[in-house]
């Protein structure tokens, strides 16, 4: 395994005032640096905030980054933009009305596929930023009984979800991602999540992952991210502050280590005070037998998680810029954390 990685970080700050019903973030910063492995610390190179959205006022974030197109792209909550290697030069920016609440970026096949939570909708966009690709969970035979008359009628009547005054989402799609094989997998934490049950579904094939389970698609807790290597998934459970190994087909939980961050008070969901906000994952390996991950928690925390020997060690981070009363703060955390590539020795 390399001993150095190019990795892209964003971070969010979460307030905890509330604006037209949304919890609001009041910064955010997109960073690129470098991870040693040897000396298990990681230096920031480069950082930058993105332009705050003009569809909602206190919406001043980074959500999803994912390298394409030659550059970085990433995300504020209802624009996409794609910027030079060196986060420099805004060189593409792309929107559109049901780009309510963004979360996560993925890129595959020249594709970068856009996770639009408020509408529960994925697209995909070419290098020339053109949509290719359209995903809506109100097609899908089995999801659309879940969604309620109005949220479906704000899709067909064209409503604009980045001015929305309340959060619409039925499932509340928090990430999308790909099976070695190409299957498109989309995390559904909020179809069930008063029992404390997710799920993930196959947009690839139109049904639930995990079908072995007594109830097909389910996964306990609430989840973000999501990584298939193998015979194994790997996900980020946030209600416990766990990393979690399951069978990708059953979802029997192999291994989870322990990744929490109490934080004693939160300006979000009140399981970060005892647990942190878990979310942001990177394998590092070359192959699905080196289970070594990069993974995010509150107050810019990054833990390398050996999943084999289910262990996991603090990351030292150098030369994020930000204001110091920030640095503590119980709203602050990682948002997304993605691999670039091995990296040459500094």
């Amino acid at each position: 395994m390399e001993r150095y990685h190019t990795i892209l970080l964003s971070t969010s700050l979460r307030s905890g005032r509330r604006i037209d019903g949304r919890g609001e973030e009041v910064s955010g910063a997109l960073i690129r640096g470098e991870l040693d492995l040897q000396a298990r610390a990681f230096w920031a190179t480069h950082q930058r905030a993105l332009p705050p959205s003009p569809h909602l006022r206190g919406r001043d974030s980074v959500r999803g980054v994912a390298p394409f197109a030659g550059g970085i792209a990433a995300a504020n909550s209802t624009q996409v933009f794609l910027l030079d290697e060196n986060l420099a030069n805004l060189q593409q920016i792309h929107s559109h009305p049901r780009f309510g609440d963004l979360h996560s970026l993925a890129a595959r096949d020249g594709v970068l596929y856009i996770t639009a939570t408020a509408s529960d909708s994925i697209f995909g966009i070419d290098p020339n930023f053109e949509p290719v690709f359209t995903w809506w969970a109100g097609e899908e035979e089995t999801l659309q009984p879940y969604l309620r008359d109005w949220q479906r009628e704000l899709v067909t009547t064209g409503h604009d979800f980045r001015r929305s005054a309340r959060p619409e989402s039925r499932f509340h799609i928090n990430h999308v991602f790909f099976t070695p094989e190409g299957d498109l997998l989309l995390n559904l934490p909020g179809v069930q999540s008063l029992r404390g049950i997710s799920y993930v579904w196959n947009a690839t094939r139109h049904r639930f992952q995990f079908g072995g389970r007594r109830i097909p698609g389910a996964v306990r807790g609430r989840i973000h991210d999501g990584i298939v290597l193998g015979d194994h998934h790997y996900l980020c459970r946030t209600g416990t502050g766990d990393f979690v190994k399951l069978h990708r087909e059953t979802a029997q939980v192999v291994k989870a280590v322990d990744c929490r961050v109490p934080l004693g008070q939160t300006t979000g969901d009140p399981v970060a005070a005892e647990c942190g906000w878990l979310r942001g994952a990177a394998h590092l390996g070359e192959t699905p037998d080196e289970e070594l991950f990069l993974v995010g928690q509150s107050r810019l925390t990054l833990f390398l998680v050996d999943m084999a020997q289910g262990r996991r060690w603090p990351v030292t981070v150098h030369d994020v810029q930000m204001d110091p009363t920030e640095r503590d703060d119980p709203g602050l955390a990682m948002y997304a954390v993605e691999r670039w590539s091995g990296a040459p020795a500094p």
